[in-house]
C-alpha cells in the first residue's frame, strides 16, 4: 500500500563522500538460516521513518551503509518525499522534518535524503542519512536475480495497525513467496510476493533464505482491480505484494551509490526453491496455487489451495488465496466460507474481513458487507481502502451521504489512491451533482490512467448533462482498459458505434454474432457491441430484459436509460422507467393516476407516480428524497 506524506523536509544530500567500494563476500554457496534468525536480523536493520509530530502513519527502511557515525538508509522514495505532482519529473515539497527510529527506540533526525527516483517512470528509491554514534547493524545486500518464483522471502517494517502510527508502531517480520517476476516493473516494482504488509510496511526489507536483502517493499495488492469469469470488475485483495529489486537499486547511476560502502553477497543458496513442477507438501501446492493466481488461472489455482489445505488444515493463507480464486469464477458462497475460515484461525486478518465483505456485496448481504469493512476499519483506522470498501456498501445501500464521508476519509488517508476518488465520483453522479463527478473522476484518471471505473463515472455523468462526445470518448477509452487489463485473454474489441439521439434514446441494432454462446440472448447482448457482465457486480450496470430474463451490461452512450425490455416483434430495446423499478423495489403496486381508484401520489426526480394505499401511508403525497432514500409527506393526511 503506498504511503504518501501531507508535508515533507528535503535536503539534497551531498555527493561528496570519500569514495568507498561494495564489499563483497565469498562466492560459495550461501548458508541458509533459520526464520528466527532472519527475523532478528531484520529487527536489527530495519528502522522506522516518521514525519514530525507523528501526523501521519510513516514508513520504514534499512540500514545498507555506515561511514563514521553517518547510517545511510534505503527506503522507497514515497516515504520521504511528497511528491507536487508536476509533469514529467518528481518534485519534493520542503516543509516537514523526517526521523529515523532503530531498534534501539532511539531517535534521530535526517540529515539528508537523496531521492533516486528523478521521474514518474524511475524506481521508486531513496537514501536517507542520520547521524549516530552507537553502532548498528548493517544490512547485508544480496542479488534479486536468484529470486524466482516459489523462492522464499521475509519482509521486514513497521506497519501501521491497531490504530498505532508514527513512533507507536511494532516491527513486524511476515514470510511469503516469490509469486513471479513483471515483466513491465511500474516504478521498479518488479518482485512479487505474498508476505502480509500494511501501510507503514513501505520502504522496508524484503530478505531471502540466507538473510540478506534482496528487494525494498513498497507496492501492495499489485493486481487488486481484477475481473471475473462471468465479467464482474472488482476491488478486492490478492494478497500480493510487490518490492523493487536490490540489483535496480545497485545499477543506479548515482555518485552516492558507487561511493557508500556497502556489504554485497550474491552467492547461490544451498536451499531450492519450493518444488512447484511435482509439489509435495502443502507449502509447494500452495506456491504452485499463487503461481497459477498470478497467471489467472483460477480453477487450477483453486485445486492447488485445496491440497494444500488436504496436507494443512490449518494453513491460512491458502484459505484465503482459495476464497479470492473462487471469487473470480463466480463461486461466491464458497468464497465466503473460506474467508469465513481464514477468520477464524486468525480473527485479526484484515484483508480477510474486506474480502468477505465483497463476497457479502455478491450474495447481496449488504449489511453484513459493512459490518465487515466496519470491522477492517476497527483493525485499522488508517487503511485507506477499507474506507473506500465500506462507501461501495453505503453506496448499494442507498446511503449517499455516509458513502460521500467514507470516500473522502480514503482520499484524506491516501491522496494519491484513486480508488477513494472513483467511490466519490460514483456517490456524486447518485447525487445528481455531475459537474464535481467529471471533476472528481478527472483527478482519479490523473492518479491512475488505468482506472476503469472513473472513465465510466465521468461518461455516465457526461451522458447525464448530454456531453455525448466525451461520454463516447470515455466509454471508448474503459473498454480498452476493460480488454487490455481485465480479461484474461484479450481481444480486440469493436468500437462502439452508436447511433445518434433524438428525443427518445437510441437502441443498438442487433448484427450477426460470430461467437454462439449456450444462452442465445447473450448472444443478441454481444451482437450489440456491449459487454456482458453479471447484475450483482457491484459497479454500474444497465439492465436489459430479455423473454424475462434479465441481463446486464456495461454503461453505453447509445443507452441513456438504466433499463431496458426487448421488443422481439420490432427488434429494438424499449426503455424500462427505473424509478417504477425503484417503486417495485418498495413491495409497492403501482397504478396509472387517473385510474379512478384510490391512490397515493409519489413525486420522484420531478416525475409523478401512483400506487396503491398501503398500511405504511400517512399521507396521499410523497417526494422521494434520493439523498436520504426516504420518502417525505408533501401534505398531510
Amino acid at each position: 500500500m503506498n504511503l504518501y506524506f501531507t508535508r515533507v523536509n528535503y535536503t539534497i544530500l551531498t555527493t561528496a563522500v570519500i569514495a568507498t567500494i561494495v564489499i563483497s563476500l565469498p562466492t560459495s554457496a550461501a548458508d541458509t538460516v533459520s526464520t528466527q534468525k532472519i527475523a532478528q536480523i531484520a529487527k536489527n536493520t530495519s528502522v522506522q521513518i516518521n514525519a514530525e509530530g507523528d501526523l501521519t502513519p510513516g514508513g520504514s527502511g534499512v540500514i545498507i551503509a555506515k561511514q563514521g557515525n553517518i547510517y545511510t538508509v534505503l527506503t522507497a522514495n514515497h516515504v520521504v518525499c511528497d511528491d507536487l505532482g508536476r509533469a514529467g519529473k518528481i518534485t519534493c515539497a520542503t516543509d516537514i522534518t523526517y526521523s529515523v527510529r532503530t531498534n534501539t527506540g532511539k531517535d534521530y533526525p535526517v540529515k539528508d535524503v537523496k531521492v533516486l527516483q528523478k521521474t514518474k517512470n524511475d524506481a521508486d528509491l531513496a537514501i536517507a542519512t542520520f547521524v549516530a554514534t552507537e553502532d548498528y547493524p548493517i544490512a547485508t545486500l544480496g542479488n534479486s536475480d536468484q529470486m524466482v518464483e516459489g523462492a522464499d522471502v521475509f519482509v521486514g517494517g513497521f506497519p501501521a495497525v491497531f490504530g498505532k502510527v508514527g513512533s507507536a508502531r511494532d516491527f513486524a517480520f511476515t514470510t511469503g513467496m516469490v509469486v513471479s517476476r513483471a515483466s513491465k516493473a511500474i516504478n521498479g516494482y518488479g518482485l512479487i510476493y505474498d508476505a502480509k504488509t500494511i501501510t507503514g510496511n513501505s520502504g522496508g526489507p524484503v530478505f531471502d533464505i540466507a538473510g540478506r536483502v534482496v528487494a525494498i517493499h513498497g507496492l501492495a495488492d499489485t493486481s487488486a482491480k481484477n475481473k471475473t469469469e462471468t465479467g464482474a470488475v472488482v476491488t478486492q485483495k490478492t494478497g500480493f505484494n510487490a518490492g523493487i529489486p536490490i540489483n535496480t537499486f545497485l545499477a543506479t547511476n548515482e555518485p552516492i551509490i558507487q561511493n557508500t560502502p556497502m556489504k554485497k553477497d550474491d552467492s547461490p543458496t544451498n536451499k531450492p526453491a519450493n518444488n512447484l513442477n511435482n509439489p509435495q507438501s502443502a507449502r509447494d501446492f500452495y506456491g504452485r496455487g499463487i503461481t497459477k493466481l498470478d497467471q489467472y488461472n483460477y480453477r487450477e489455482a483453486a485445486e492447488d489451495f485445496t491440497q494444500a489445505i488436504k496436507l494443512d488444515p490449518k494453513y491460512i493463507e491458502a484459505y484465503f488465496k482459495r476464497g479470492y480464486s473462487y471469487t473470480w469464477v463466480s463461486k461466491h458462497q464458497e468464497a465466503l466460507t473460506d474467508f469465513n475460515q481464514a477468520i477464524v484461525l486468525d480473527p485479526n486478518y484484515l484483508d480477510a474481513y474486506l474480502n468477505r465483505g465483497w463476497s457479502q456485496l455478491f450474495l447481496q448481504n449488504d449489511q453484513a458487507a459493512l459490518e465487515d469493512f466496519n470491522r477492517a476499519i476497527r483493525l485499522n483506522p488508517n487503511y485507506a481502502d477499507a474506507y473506500a470498501h465500506q462507501g461501495m456498501a453505503y453506496i448499494k445501500m442507498g446511503k449517499y451521504q455516509a458513502a460521500l464521508e467514507s470516500s473522502k476519509q480514503a482520499i484524506r488517508l491516501e491522496p494519491r489512491n484513486s480508488y477513494g476518488y472513483t467511490i466519490q465520483a460514483d456517490v456524486l453522479n447518485n447525487l445528481k451533482d455531475y459537474p464535481g463527478a467529471i471533476k472528481v473522476s478527472t483527478l482519479a484518471i490523473l492518479i491512475d490512467p488505468d482506472d476503469f471505473n472513473a472513465y465510466i463515472n465521468r461518461a455516465i455523468a457526461y451522458t447525464l448533462t448530454s456531453d455525448f462526445q466525451n461520454a463516447l470518448s470515455d466509454y471508448q477509452k474503459a473498454s480498452e482498459i476493460f480488454a487490455r487489463r481485465y480479461i484474461k485473454n484479450p481481444v480486440s474489441l469493436p468500437e462502439p458505434q452508436p447511433k445518434p439521439s433524438s428525443n427518445s434514446p437510441a437502441e443498438p441494432q442487433p448484427k450477426p454474432s460470430s461467437n454462439s454462446s449456450s444462452d442465445p440472448n447473450v448472444d443478441i447482448i454481444k451482437s450489440w457491441q456491449v459487454i456482458n457482465v453479471p447484475c450483482n457486480s457491484g459497479g454500474k450496470v444497465v439492465s436489459i430484459v430479455i423473454d424475462g430474463k434479465k441481463y446486464c451490461v456495461l454503461p453505453h452512450p447509445s443507452l441513456m436509460s438504466r433499463g431496458y425490455q426487448y421488443n422481439r416483434d420490432t427488434g429494438k430495446l424499449e426503455p424500462v422507467d427505473a424509478n417504477l423499478e425503484l417503486i417495485k423495489s418498495w413491495e409497492l403496486t403501482d397504478v396509472s393516476c387517473n385510474s379512478g381508484e384510490k391512490v397515493v401520489s409519489i413525486v420522484i426526480d420531478g416525475k409523478k407516480y401512483c400506487v396503491l394505499p398501503h398500511p405504511s401511508f400517512m399521507s396521499k403525497s410523497y417526494r422521494y428524497n434520493r439523498r436520504t432514500g426516504k420518502l417525505e409527506p408533501v401534505s398531510p393526511d
